[in-house]
């Protein structure tokens, strides 16, 4: 028994936070009852006002796990072509559902397996557009400026994927030293 409530108390860590919040938030109402009274009011109103932002929020994180999960995107990105490969890296970085870390052991096999570098680079960078988000976004900073934020991020994540995957082809060329009876990555690869 002693178990299953060390592990119940685990989950939850921000516990002790939100009851030190709680606890001066009491204190300052004796205080200063008046500032207290307007800050609640304020978190109340914008409360219900990312409410149903966060019901669709809910609603397309739900979506996105279902019907993207990490199993269906790491077939989508094995074998592709490097333009076509770059843009499945962006698109599934965009629609990938959870943190980042969460992600890298699949990265890693996804690498291991012939993935380009490029790719990774193109993928984690397009995490930044949270599809999730963007209705959050919409309401906070309008659709224009999502619009741009998310194109420009996008790009930006395309353009450092194929920079990535150049300077690191410069660098394996370059930095190799070819001794005779020496296999270059391209003829093991080939032989493979």
């Amino acid at each position: 028994m002693k178990k299953d409530t060390k592990n119940r108390k685990s989950k939850f860590k921000g516990f002790p936070f939100l009851l030190a919040v709680l606890i001066l938030y009491i204190v300052l109402y004796f205080i200063k009852p008046e500032r207290i009274t307007e800050c609640i009011y304020r978190w109340g109103k914008n409360f219900l006002f990312l409410l149903p932002v966060f019901a669709l929020v809910i609603f397309l994180s739900a979506l996105v796990a279902y019907y993207f999960p990490k199993e269906k995107i790491a077939k989508m990105l094995k074998g592709k072509s490097r333009l076509r490969g770059y843009n499945i890296s962006l698109i599934a970085g965009i629609i990938s559902h959870g943190p980042i870390f969460a992600w890298f052991p699949l990265l890693h096999t996804l690498q291991q397996s012939g993935w380009s570098k490029g790719g990774l680079v193109t993928f984690i960078y397009g995490k930044s557009v949270k599809l999730t988000l963007i209705p959050l976004m919409i309401g906070f900073f309008g659709l224009r400026y999502t619009l741009v934020f998310s194109f420009f991020i996008s790009v930006g994540a395309l353009v450092q994927g194929f920079l990535f995957d150049q300077i690191d082809r410069y660098f394996n060329q370059s930095g190799r030293k070819k001794t005779a009876g020496s296999i270059s990555p391209e003829q093991t690869r080939k032989k493979a």
